[in-house]
């Protein structure tokens, strides 16, 4: 990776600095929104008929809408200024109800149905054709008038719900006090990055606490590392209330309406109403898929609790708590354990293995890898952004460059595909998961053949850097960043005509076809690089010394990759069966509560005992369930599955002079035909012709079925 050489570095975007700058940016797009269908409307009967007048022009004016949608809707996730967050909000529920509005228009959807897809058009047209309907259909355009009018209201209040659920969660600034004996276990380099307090009243006598906040890198550094249950109950408990009085009615009113709008366009549910679109399609295929997957890993999970058991005895007797010891595995205790697990079976002490995954260090090795494998060159564009500690890449098709000789050397520039920003560290009112947020969506402009290059930003919430040492990466985070990266990557491959076949997510009002069940596959089959002897190398220097991770603790860190796994999949698996049990059935005739039924599908499935209490409810603090993974939790585990199978062609085929096997995993022939196979095409040809494309068969369940069963 290098800086980029031009002295005049421009930001493809721009977030405004004020509300009234924002609101400007809501006005032009609505109105961009409001002419593409108008346009339509406005031609001659002949012109009507005309797929270039029609359909092109309708999908190149939504393009458009897009592109510049971001500096408006964008800003809630990242904004510093509050006040601008909340207008971004507001704007996000301003243009999903434009956006919708266009696609609820039954003259418009009149005109585009009557047109006429000859064979010898374009098989592109053709699709676009048929996802263009499809979105009109989904809106409620084939509905009788009455009827769509109560989609049309039943849409709008979703879509304020999903928002303000969002809000609440970005917003949140729950704190629990703890000491620092609570905190016992804890390492001083996290405690160092704490806000501190001093209790004001008289009884504490003075005593100071340590601020630990409900954002990921507190809650996993207690649940991992604080050695007295009760802290790790108290923080887990705290956590499980998080919203719960202002999330936990909108869940319950959101599951009311999914239900209800999915009624209204003839489906018996929710989730069929979303896995209709999906490589899944029915919700009898993800159901029969969760039960086999309960079925292959139930032993596993016993097994795995059993051990996580022992180790919970043993602390428990060496301490002095046998009296308190019930036999019982808590979900605050899972972690815990299985850190002492990692560290006294296998060698594995994470905090020690931190020290060698300095952030900035990572992060430039994990973009020299995906330049290798898929044959690129990324630069970082210097600037000042929205934060101090975001940056900007540009990313190059090193290989088209290669393979143009002179001319490709004498415009280099020719060659850039896209742009993406890293936004790493949490902050007050920020978006507190990870995720990759497209910002622009790549299209061709009809009248000049430009390719408008897609953006997109890895918006992060990794540790911190404290005043004695860099940012510092678990392994988990490492994997993580290793994935979010991947779909950045994804993002950058895409050379669709049209905006509608890009990588998407369901944060961005504006529609894609891209299906929600395959979005995951290409980063969840990155991860594997991330057990890879050779990668752990590459990205290892420690921070102080600059050695790399010793071949023991590699060896070690591999050997531990599915300790517990069956216990975590069982986690996973729970909250992705109550995900689809919520959306499958009328709530009405529900007898649980959101909260009971999580508590008793998730004690039931994966065998532990989960947080209980007033307050607490897991689905309100679930991003998921209001940003469109209702009835999609699924993916991750079905994405899974075909990661292992694509996974297969990376795996050793062939053996070195001294007999042992050698990986592909840095195989950049092979990498770029994943690049080109899986990855470019995005939504313009259906995943399972991606699959079968790179794998060269039908893809199968076997190595998903090895990984799941074998030691």
């Amino acid at each position: 990776m290098s800086s980029a050489s031009s002295s005049q570095p421009v930001s493809p975007v721009h977030l405004p600095e004020s509300v009234e700058l924002l609101e400007q940016i809501v006005d032009q797009t609505k109105q961009i929104l409001q002419d593409a269908g108008d346009a339509i409307l406005a031609l001659s009967k002949d012109q009507q008929s005309s797929v270039s007048l029609t359909l092109l022009r309708f999908q190149e004016r939504q393009s458009e809408a897009a592109a510049l949608q971001t500096g408006c809707t964008f800003p809630t996730m990242v904004h510093l200024d509050k006040p601008v967050r909340d207008a971004s909000t507001e704007a996000k529920k301003s243009l999903q109800k434009a956006w919708s509005a266009l696609h609820s228009r039954r003259d418009v959807y009149a005109i585009l149905q009557q047109l006429e897809i000859s064979q010898e058009n374009d098989p592109m047209i053709r699709r676009l054709h048929q996802h263009t309907l499809r979105l009109f259909e989904r809106h409620g355009a084939g509905l009788s008038e009455q009827d769509q009018q109560k989609l049309i209201q039943i849409r709008d209040e979703i879509s304020s719900l999903e928002l303000e659920f969002q809000r609440a969660l970005n917003e949140d600034t729950t704190e629990i006090l703890l000491t620092a004996e609570e905190l016992d276990g804890c390492s001083e380099a996290w405690l160092q990055g704490l806000k501190k307090q001093t209790a004001a009243v008289k009884e504490e006598g003075g005593q100071e606490f340590y601020r630990v906040t409900m954002k990921t890198p507190d809650i996993l550094n207690v649940s991992r590392n604080a050695s007295l249950p009760e802290t790790r109950k108290r923080v887990a408990i705290k956590y499980r209330q998080v919203c719960t009085d202002t999330n936990g009615p909108r869940v319950d009113r959101l599951l009311e309406l999914r239900h209800d709008a999915a009624v209204l366009l003839g489906f018996k549910s929710h989730a069929a109403y979303q896995l209709n679109i999906n490589m899944a399609q029915k919700v009898e295929t993800v159901d029969e898929f969760l039960e086999n997957i309960m079925s292959a890993i139930a032993g596993k999970r016993d097994s795995d609790k059993e051990v996580l058991l022992g180790l919970k005895k043993a602390e428990y007797e060496r301490r002095g708590w046998s009296d308190q010891f019930d036999g019982q595995l808590c979900a605050w205790d899972v972690k815990y354990y299985q850190e002492i697990l990692f560290r006294d079976q296998y060698a594995v002490d994470n905090n020690l293995i931190q020290q060698y995954f300095e952030l900035d260090y990572v992060r430039d090795q994990i973009m020299g890898i995906y330049s290798k494998i898929f044959q690129l060159r990324i630069e970082q564009v210097p600037g000042k952004y929205w934060a101090d500690d975001v940056t900007l890449f540009a990313v190059y098709d090193q290989k088209a460059q290669n393979e143009a000789g002179e001319a490709g050397q004498a415009d280099p520039e020719r060659f850039k595909i896209g742009y993406f920003y890293l936004d790493p560290f949490p902050r007050p009112g920020k978006y507190s998961h990870q995720c990759v947020v497209p910002l622009r969506a790549s299209y061709v402009v009809s009248k000049t053949g430009e390719q408008v290059l897609p953006v997109a930003v890895n918006v992060g919430n990794l540790s911190r850097p404290t005043s004695e040492r860099p940012a510092l990466l678990k392994h988990t985070e490492v994997r993580t960043f290793f994935h979010e990266i991947g779909h950045v990557f994804h993002a950058m491959s895409n050379k669709a005509r049209f905006s509608l076949f890009n990588f998407s997510w369901s944060a961005v009002p504006y529609p894609t076809s891209l299906a929600m069940d395959f979005l995951e596959v290409p980063s969840i089959m990155l991860e594997n690089w991330l057990w890879e002897p050779l990668v752990l190398k590459r990205l290892s220097r420690h921070y102080k010394t600059g050695e790399q991770l010793p071949d023991d603790l590699i060896e070690s860190l591999v050997r531990s990759r599915k300790v517990s796994a069956g216990l975590l999949f069982s986690q996973q698996i729970a909250a992705t069966s109550i995900d689809m049990k919520l959306h499958s059935v009328d709530p009405k005739t529900r007898q649980e509560s959101v909260a009971q039924l999580w508590k008793r599908m998730s004690e039931s499935l994966a065998g532990i005992q989960m947080e209980g209490g007033p307050g607490v409810n897991p689905a309100c603090q679930l991003y998921h369930i209001a940003m469109g993974y209702d009835a999609g939790y699924y993916v991750y585990a079905w994405s899974e599955m075909h990661a292992h199978d694509l996974y297969t062609r990376f795996k050793p085929s062939s053996s070195s002079p001294d007999g042992k096997k050698e990986s592909r995993a840095l195989d950049e022939v092979l990498g770029r035909e994943y690049w080109e196979k899986v990855l470019s095409p995005g939504a313009t040809v259906e995943p399972l012709e991606l699959l079968r494309d790179f794998l060269g068969r039908e893809p199968n369940p076997e190595a998903f079925q090895r990984y799941l069963t074998e030691p």
